[in-house]
């Protein structure tokens, strides 16, 4: 073990002054040590809750805490914590006892350098079988999403051994004609070969045992289960399953002019190139850009393979529905994508509202399954005011799908039509224009109907800061600004609700701020402001307008926003943080496992997701859901929020868990003025 490590040792011994002699033997060895003198059986219990010690030291002579008891907790805990017991006589009879309970060494009173040791020793093994034990998750991780990718390709995969079956995807039973991977694996490889064709495939098994490293294909002809023949191409390469080496046997695409059937126009990550191609080639009409709501939930219950399907052939039952006559193209992972070239905006509304309303309708099977499902579209107007090249369109076209997708997961059940219309044009960040669809923004803002609110968020930690978090709502229907604004004027963008609200908020934090140095502010944005480049630059000038302080400002945008388009979100966050702003990623679920966007974001703030409140009401889901997640935050040293908190009988809960923040109508409704006693918690 190296020296300079940091030791955290946990030592029972009957005063301080032994404890700081056993602490001056590491420390002339040259290690920092760290320690905790063990008083109790009560005491060692408590400190058995937190992991980060390394080893602990028990003293025979200890008046209250006997080896023998010391081991029998550690046995009750099923801790891996690893104990030394230092005894008059290490080679006594009662040793032997220790040893059986579980000590892992008993060492001589006063023989110090044994000690020294067996301390590194035990150190050493540990942190090793730590580290082994990170390793086999992290394999089991891999193999996970090796087995997702095996299901999700679109070629043929299976793994032979001997010969025979050991594993294959469900495209490479359906292309032989079997029911599922269980029939495959008391059939030989050699049985799925036309018998003309059995000895060229045993001279490509020649070749390709001997020479491993290297791929071996043949075009050869598969036979079925029901002894039909249809022409392909086999590849053999090595690989491995389950830790045993084994023959990868993919079959690829038949080519040409074969007995094998084209692939639909939905399937193949192409889907965006011929999508662009063909926009390149149209001067008008609607682009229809359509999202399968719980796209990754269905990949986690289904499988991401069957997952893809149910994609492939919801495109198809929409196109029959409303009668294209062509399927819609896959743009990206549950997303459709439809260009109607002689369409104008009003059909095109018409025909996303019959597309929503047959899916709702609608089961889907599934192999055996059957899945309900709803989307969310976006009309993308073409034509006159066009962006100046595709890759421009389709940028602004996600994200006003970012923005319809963030409006239907806010209502949920409650919007009954999940439709969205784009702007034609790009829209000018500094104006904000008026529709004939409804009023604008600063008219709604002059007459009332738009409304700051500020809701507090209150430290659970004794950080002495204010936080608000900003929040737009429409009057009287104290609906979400965003919700209002794309029924009554769908051709503004929501980056343009963004800046005005920003602008207001940071105009009133400036007067706050004037009696409340504290105060700072969260603001959310979407996915529009999100991905406009120029959107930090705006910041940073409103901030020097306002006369407000970038480092009080929070800039928060959604975890699903964040994840569909990592790259911009960490393109945000550094320009935000080279300002001096903080960012906060908001709606993290404990099932999405949001640490990989978090640590390229490295957030300040992890607000988790308010459908998680109701878990704090019950022992079992706060200990599996909330808990790991509240960890993993702090580990990465992410101060978590936690909204929608209603009532005093989940604080206790929350401090235990380690919740940083709270957020809730218990604490505060949200108000037009930042007026919270946050003295006024207890």
């Amino acid at each position: 073990m190296p020296h300079n490590d940091n030791l955290q040792l946990l030592v029972s011994c009957e005063s301080q002054a032994a404890l700081e002699s056993c602490l001056a033997m590491f420390r002339d060895a040259g290690h920092s040590v760290r320690a905790h003198r063990i008083t109790s059986l009560r005491d060692l219990d408590d400190m058995l809750r937190d992991e980060q010690w390394d080893l602990f030291i028990a003293h025979e002579k200890h008046p209250e805490v006997a080896p023998a008891e010391a081991l029998a907790l550690l046995g009750e805990r099923t801790s891996d914590l690893p104990c030394i017991v230092r005894a008059a006589e290490p080679l006594g009879a009662e040793a032997l006892g220790w040893l059986r309970a579980g000590a892992r060494d008993v060492v001589g009173a006063d023989d110090d350098a044994r000690l020294l040791l067996a301390a590194c020793r035990e150190i050493r093994a540990r942190r090793e079988h730590r580290e082994l034990a990170a390793l086999r998750v992290q394999y089991a991780e891999i193999a996970e999403r090796c087995e997702l990718l095996l299901a999700a390709s679109r070629d043929a995969i299976a793994y032979v051994v001997d010969g025979m079956h050991v594993h294959a995807n469900e495209l490479y039973a359906e292309l032989f004609g079997y029911a599922g991977v269980e029939e495959l694996g008391s059939i030989p490889l050699v049985d799925l070969i036309a018998a003309e064709k059995q000895q060229e495939f045993k001279d490509a098994l020649k070749r390709y045992r001997a020479h491993p490293e290297a791929q071996t294909a043949i075009d050869f002809t598969g036979t079925r289960a029901d002894g039909s023949a249809f022409a392909g191409q086999l590849v053999l390469t090595s690989a491995s399953f389950e830790g045993e080496p084994c023959m990868q046997v993919l079959v690829r695409a038949a080519p040409a002019g074969t007995a094998a059937a084209p692939a639909p126009a939905t399937a193949g990550a192409g889907g965006l190139a011929v999508l662009a191609s063909a926009l390149s080639a149209n001067a008008g009409g609607q682009l229809l850009l359509i999202a399968v709501d719980g796209y990754n939930q269905h990949c986690r219950h289904l499988g991401v393979g069957a997952a893809n399907r149910l994609v492939d052939e919801l495109g198809a039952f929409i196109a029959r529905s409303v009668g294209w006559t062509q399927a819609p193209l896959r743009a990206a992972d549950g997303v459709l994508a439809v260009l109607l070239a002689d369409s104008d905006p009003e059909r095109a509304l018409a025909q996303a509202r019959r597309a929503v309303e047959a899916v709702a309708g609608h089961i889907h099977e599934v192999g055996t399954q059957s899945v309900s499902c709803s989307i969310c579209v976006e009309v993308c107007p073409l034509g006159e005011g066009r962006d100046a090249t595709v890759d421009a369109l389709l940028d602004r076209c996600w994200s006003a799908l970012l923005g319809t997708v963030e409006r239907a997961q806010r209502l949920r059940a409650a919007d009954p039509e999940r439709i969205g219309l784009a702007s034609a044009a790009a829209p000018d960040a500094g104006a904000v224009a008026a529709t004939a669809s409804g009023p604008s923004i600063e008219e709604a803002l002059r007459r009332g109907e738009l409304r700051i609110l500020f809701q507090p968020i209150v430290s659970l930690r004794g950080d002495s800061s204010e936080y608000y978090e900003a929040q737009a709502r429409h009057q009287p229907s104290d609906r979400p600004a965003l919700d209002w604004l794309a029924e009554t004027s769908p051709g503004v963008s929501s980056a343009e609700l963004d800046q005005l609200v920003a602008q207001q908020a940071l105009q009133q934090l400036a007067a706050h701020r004037a009696t409340h140095p504290e105060t700072r502010l969260i603001l959310p944005i979407g996915g529009g402001s999100m991905l406009d480049a120029d959107f930090a630059d705006w910041l940073a000038a409103t901030l020097r307008a306002a006369a407000v302080p970038p480092d009080c400002l929070v800039i928060a945008i959604a975890h699903r926003t964040a994840s569909s388009h990592l790259k911009q979100a960490k393109q945000l966050a550094e320009r935000l943080s080279s300002l001096g702003c903080q960012l906060c990623v908001a709606e993290v679920h404990s099932g999405d496992n949001p640490l990989p966007e978090l640590l390229h974001l490295r957030p300040q703030f992890a607000r988790i997701a308010e459908a998680l409140a109701p878990a704090l009401a019950d022992t079992e889901s706060t200990s599996t859901l909330l808990k790991p997640l509240v960890e993993s935050l702090h580990r990465e040293q992410i101060a978590s929020i936690m909204p929608g908190v209603e009532g005093a009988g989940v604080l206790a809960v929350l401090w235990q868990l380690g919740v940083n923040f709270i957020q809730g109508d218990y604490l505060q409704a949200p108000q037009a003025q930042m007026h919270y006693d946050f003295t006024d918690l207890a």
